[in-house]
């Protein structure tokens, strides 16, 4: 089974609440994780020149923000998202037209995830960390996208405990490593530069939990082969998602 390399995006602000994350809701006839609250993001295209620049074209269709180098002319943003949406442009073109390049100091690495083997359709995706550029407001497709949502991490968990907030593994995990950080943005910052250098697949498992089903992630006691090591930068918890027949619920 072919795996599907992808990109996504952390985007992320200052808010009077603190950090903030940006999240799309996948309209629910979605063919991967429809009804879902997600990061902007999808599969690489051949035209991408690499993850950086699928990324940045994933969060203008998804989310209409553009990391550019140098700063888009943000009056144009709205139009020239739906031209590309409408397939009337290529997202290297439109960047070309307006003399423009993918400004990839703009994204930090934060981790890379691998669906487990038993799921029918797999993706290889490299997440990245992005603060919203200055005069730029995100809003969903309307196509893909059904919905959007700013949200602490601590708010983020807190609403998915409670079952109001549709989160899968990847997002629920990256809630939690975000809300054990402090310094808002800068902060995760400095935690994507001290993980940059250990950019280990996440690679999770599913596995019977009494009962049901739970993923567990390489650093988890029960993972078996090829885990990661305990004091591995990746490795702190939670490294259990167990699900309890509407929502994944970290241990």
């Amino acid at each position: 089974m072919s795996v599907i390399p992808a990109a996504t995006v952390i985007l992320v602000r200052e808010s009077e609440r603190g950090l903030e994350v940006f999240l799309v809701k996948r309209h629910k006839k979605s063919s991967f994780m429809s009804n879902a609250f997600v990061f902007p993001g999808g599969k690489i295209d051949p035209t991408d020149a690499d993850a950086e620049t699928a990324a940045a074209r994933e969060l203008f269709e998804e989310a209409g923000v553009l990391l550019a180098d140098p700063a888009p002319d943000v009056a144009r943003l709205a139009a020239d998202r739906a031209r590309l949406l409408d397939g009337q442009v290529a997202f290297n073109d439109l960047l070309a037209a307006a003399n423009l390049g993918v400004d990839r100091s703009r994204l930090h690495w934060w981790s890379r995830w691998v669906t487990p083997m038993q799921e029918p359709r797999r993706f290889d995706a490299e997440f990245f960390v992005a603060e919203l550029p200055p005069g730029q407001t995100p809003s969903f497709d309307q196509k893909e996208t059904v919905e959007e949502l700013w949200i602490t991490p601590a708010a983020a968990l807190e609403r998915q405990a409670a079952g109001e907030l549709r989160l899968a593994p990847p997002q629920l995990r990256t809630f939690h490593e975000l809300s054990a950080l402090d310094g808002g943005i800068a902060g995760v910052i400095a935690a994507s530069a001290q993980r940059q250098g250990h950019r280990a697949a996440i690679c999770p498992r599913i596995v019977e939990d009494e009962g049901g089903i739970a993923i567990v992630l390489p650093w988890d006691p029960s993972f078996g082969d090829d885990a990661l090591p305990s004091g591995h930068v990746l490795a702190t918890p939670p490294s259990k998602f167990v699900w309890n027949g509407s929502a994944w619920r970290a241990m």
